[in-house]
């Protein structure tokens, strides 16, 4: 049962990222601005923004906004992959834990790579290779974590 859920919340997620690549240059635009302006309007986040942060606000908040969302996916993706391959290979906990890392995150690469082709046919929008590394930087430590907790639980339940 919780293998569909993370299947549910993983595709939600792509359709999520989707959707919001889709916005054509100037509703993306309005967006990001819209919540860069309000968080810096809130008196908390400017208590705990870093100055180098602030210099180019706007910008850095799309950036962080990909890598927050591609974090989640990752871990979604990871959850999902792990919860399919079951515990088969439970003498093998750490291959088992490789194993699925990497199919999560050659799903979450493949999935960025496209969101970026994607964004090429959108007016106002841009192909981006440097995005997909953004987008790395969010999902690869979400599926590590996954993983290193997926190992951990493996080794406890059959060693």
């Amino acid at each position: 049962m919780k293998k569909w859920i993370f299947l549910a919340v993983t595709l939600f997620l792509m359709v999520l990222i989707f959707c919001l690549s889709a916005q054509e240059g100037e509703q993306s635009y309005a967006l990001s601005q819209e919540v860069a302006q309000q968080m810096q309007e809130n008196t908390a986040t400017q208590t705990v923004v870093p100055a180098w942060f602030s210099e180019n606000f706007h910008a850095n908040v799309r950036k962080w906004a990909h890598v927050y969302l591609y974090a989640l996916l990752g871990i979604s993706a990871a959850l999902t992959v792990s919860g399919f391959a079951g515990l088969r290979w439970q003498k093998r906990a750490g291959t088992t834990a490789l194993c699925c890392g990497g199919i999560a995150a050659a799903i979450c690469f493949a999935y960025a790579a496209g969101d970026e082709l994607h964004q090429y046919f959108v007016p106002g929008r841009a192909c981006l290779v440097t995005d997909v590394f953004v987008d790395s930087i969010g999902f690869l430590p979400g599926i590590a974590v996954v993983c290193w907790l997926w190992y951990r639980h493996i080794r406890k339940r059959y060693h």
